[in-house]
């Protein structure tokens, strides 16, 4: 198969450390949009012979930096300040600008900060087992025990420091201490309402990536998901909004915020995001007259990633506080999110039904909600399924991995949802009210999902970026599992379905979904494509399991991959596809690298054209499949909405996996034959065509359908209808209620013509269902009448039958002769 044309090179040797242990102390001004940082970072070092220290650090200004506290020497190379050109630069200077940024442009960027070690600080082996290196993380255990002493957190941690000891205290390890500070922040926090002409109640949060790059913007770390470690999170702002809104004058009220300094508008004047220095950043008195005094009293949350252990109000300014946090799942810096505002709090825990209440008791996992004034009922109404939602979650696949869940709705939000470390942050776009009902399915499965990638997401990550299949994956596939417990099987399978469709018009001249990993940063829709494919992948092995082993599926494999994680069998909670795949074959006890092969590390989908005809010599329907997918055109034109995608695939130079001739595996066929038996028979499809013989059970031909008519005229002259047995062995269906001649005509009503009534009695079966049992993502073409396919409509109860019929062409053209 073709892949991306690139050969990769040797793996890198790595930064020859890694992190056991972070505390972050943020200070923000957000009149001045601008902070104030310090950071711990606990190194240990994986060889006796390091001597450089790289890590990412974008839009800081140190003003302190020491080892153990000893004075290093260090680079710092802000990509922010290389990201301008002369001002007679135009767009044919766009290649320079890409060569200054190239570092910070590759999946892993480069290291913005490299500190070189103080000659005193000495590296010095360490035994795993001593005293010293057990006592290595007692600072976490000890803050772990901040928390009740019942909570099942502490026990966990000191049993997972173990591990983490034995695995990486090999040396002695030092600590990085940092002050820096951040007056022109670009990224890594967004501001809102807190300019004079914006009248929304003023917040902010961190605007978290998937992707490396965010993180580092608001304090030096290891911004890399594989970089994972215990928090201790701390963050001083305003006690109230008024404290927050209070007049702050400053000789350099210049300095403007969310911008590149430097920049030189066409004013001549130094703008930043298009804002000159003449607009002035800290606000007089007046500028505060939009909001009340009761408005101005509204006390300012602060919502974080972890357990919440203090709230301290600073005994030097009494208009500021304190919130500290602490964090004792390792986790990634990416994954450490945080929100700042005059929110109202939901316990949405009361929403929890008595009996899963008293089923998990203490281990009931607490789940709050937060959104600005105003808009408590509409929280309620559209986050009211995620109490349900986390004890699903708990009893079908394990132990939630934090304490407590939060969910936080906020304003300019890009994405729908941003996944953090135990909190969402959630775009108000979601909330509605309850007399609403249009949203209903589509906002319950986006909160769902962002609940179920605190399991797998958060707690566990991919090992490599080809391995985020399985994450993204995962995570959609037990969400929709509890969307179907929420809504019934009928909804469940009709998005199924419509997904299916999707798919396979979409998985044209891609790369295979295990390529398709390593293409996430060039294009969200790449994302957006995984996350529609991946899942279904999962629920066609789900069925396929289940119906071959007998075993409960994919969901007692997926409960296994969570328990391992929990137990320390996956390394640093990093999933990947062969370990998946191993567990898949143990659990479902078949063998699956011809589906893997075909569905994970290959492309597109098969397309099935079916042809058949009913033997009346042997009495058996002969049947050719046959796939057609390598007759499709290569080339396809440009459109609107992939335009940007095929542009920067056609840059990194992406190509389309190979064409599979043939897809295998087994299929269900059902035959609805003359009497209104349903009989199926499982097939093999080996090769792109394959041919065989299914027997025939009915010695009835095809029902006539005069039945209809005699009993519509029976009821016009009121006499008794008597049927033969073998009329009544026609069960009614849909479209049978409308009988009496009124009711014909008001909706416009005909019958059968005499030659269609004449083709349909020399048939030998009602309707053929390929795939009848979903097992596969294809296009399905199959050649029957017309008629065919309306009984299929009215007699087939499964909505995945009645959702292929409409939208066939055969039967829009029968509807056109049943409608006048």
């Amino acid at each position: 198969m073709v892949g991306l044309v690139e050969t990769p090179g040797p793996p890198s040797p790595g930064l020859g450390f890694s992190v056991s242990h972070q505390k972050v102390e943020l200070d923000i001004d957000f009149r001045r949009r601008s902070l104030k940082g310090k950071t711990e970072i606990t190194i240990n070092p994986h060889f006796k012979d390091l001597k450089t220290i790289r890590l990412n650090c974008r839009q800081c200004v140190f003003t302190r930096l020491n080892i153990n506290g000893k004075g290093p020497t260090s680079k710092n190379d802000d990509p922010y300040k290389r990201c301008r050109l002369n001002t007679k630069a135009g767009v044919h200077q766009h290649h320079l600008l890409r060569q200054k940024l190239e570092p910070q442009l590759r999946q892993t960027p480069e290291e913005e900060l490299v500190i070189n070690l103080p000659k005193s600080v000495k590296i010095e082996e360490l035994d795993p087992f001593s005293v010293e290196a057990q006592n290595l993380l007692l600072p976490r255990v000890n803050g772990a025990a901040k928390q009740d002493s019942e909570d099942t957190s502490a026990i966990d941690l000191t049993q997972s420091s173990k591990t983490a000891v034995e695995q990486t205290a090999r040396f002695t390890p030092f600590t990085i201490y940092a002050e820096y500070t951040l007056e022109k922040i670009r990224d890594g926090i967004h501001f809102v309402g807190w300019e004079g002409e914006d009248l929304r109640y003023p917040h902010a949060y961190s605007s978290n990536s998937l992707f490396p790059g965010s993180a580092c913007c608001l304090f030096p770390c290891v911004d890399d998901i594989a970089s994972r470690c215990t928090w201790e999170i701390s963050i001083k702002c305003p006690r109230t909004l008024g404290d927050a809104l209070k007049s702050r004058r400053d000789d350099q009220a210049g300095n403007n915020a969310n911008g590149v300094n430097g920049i030189t508008g066409s004013l001549g004047s130094t703008a930043i995001n298009g804002w000159d220095e003449g607009h002035e950043m800290v606000l007089g008195e007046n500028d505060c007259s939009g909001f009340s005094a009761e408005n101005k009293a509204l006390d300012l949350f602060v919502i974080c990633s972890g357990d919440m252990t203090d709230e301290i109000v600073d005994h030097l300014d009494p208009a500021k506080k304190t919130t500290s946090f602490i964090c004792t799942t390792a986790v990634a810096p990416q994954h450490i999110g945080f929100v700042i505002g005059p929110f109202e709090h939901v316990n949405l825990s009361e929403f929890r039904e008595s009996d899963e209440d008293d089923k998990l008791g203490q281990n009931a996992v607490p789940v709050h909600g937060f959104c600005l004034p105003g808009r408590a009922d509409e929280l309620r109404n559209t986050c009211l399924p995620l109490a349900k939602a986390i004890d699903y979650f708990t009893l079908t696949y394990g132990s939630y991995p934090f304490t407590s869940y939060k969910l936080c709705f906020v304003d300019d939000l890009v994405f729908e949802t941003l996944d953090t470390a135990s909190l969402s942050i959630c775009s108000t776009r979601l909330l509605f009210p309850e007399d609403i009902i249009e949203p209903l399915d589509t906002v319950t499965r986006t909160l769902v999902h962002a609940l179920a990638s605190q399991w797998i997401g958060i707690n566990i990550i991919p090992k490599e970026p080809t391995d985020m299949w399985a994450v993204v994956g995962i995570a959609y596939f037990i969400t929709d599992m509890f969307m179907k417990k929420l809504c019934g099987n009928n909804e469940y399978r009709y998005r199924q379905k419509r997904a299916s469709d999707r798919v396979c018009e979409l998985d044209f001249a891609r790369p295979s979904l295990y390529d398709t990993g390593s293409l996430l940063f060039l294009d969200h829709s790449e994302l957006d494509f995984m996350a529609l494919k991946a899942p279904l992948v999962l629920f066609t092995l789900d069925r396929r399991l289940a119906k071959a082993s007998g075993s409960s599926g994919l969901s007692r494999i997926i409960s296994r991959v969570f328990l391992n994680a929990k137990v320390g069998d996956l390394v640093n909670g990093a999933i990947t596809t062969a370990y998946f795949l191993r567990t898949c074959e143990k659990l479902g006890h078949a063998k699956l690298d011809t589906f893997f092969n075909q569905w994970v590390f290959g492309a597109g989908c098969p397309r099935f054209y079916v042809t058949q005809r009913f033997n009346k010599k042997k009495l058996v329907v002969e049947m050719l499949i046959r796939q057609v997918q390598g007759d499709q055109n290569t080339t396809r034109d440009l459109e609107t909405g992939t335009f940007m995608r095929d542009v920067k695939e056609e840059t990194h130079n992406v190509y389309a996996g190979e064409v599979q001739l043939a897809f295998t595996g087994p299929m269900t066929i059902r035959i609805h034959e003359a009497d209104g038996t349903p009989y199926e028979h499982i097939v093999e499809i080996k090769e792109a065509v394959t041919k065989f013989d299914i027997p025939y059970n009915t010695k009835y031909k095809r029902l006539k359908r005069s039945r209809r008519q005699k009993e519509r005229a029976a009821a016009v002259t009121g006499a008794d209808f008597a049927s033969d047995p073998q009329d009544d062995i026609l069960l009614y269906c849909l479209g049978d209620v409308l009988q009496s001649e009124g009711e014909v005509a008001e909706w416009r009503l005909v019958d059968w013509s005499k030659e269609d009534e004449d083709r349909m009695s020399q048939e030998s079966y009602e309707w053929i269902r390929m795939d009848a049992d979903f097992e596969w993502i294809c296009k399905m073409s199959i050649n029957m009448p017309g008629y065919m396919y309306l009984s299929q409509l009215q007699q087939d109860r499964d909505v995945v039958a009645q959702l292929e019929v409409s939208e066939l062409d055969h039967f829009l053209a029968v509807s056109e002769k049943l409608t006048y």
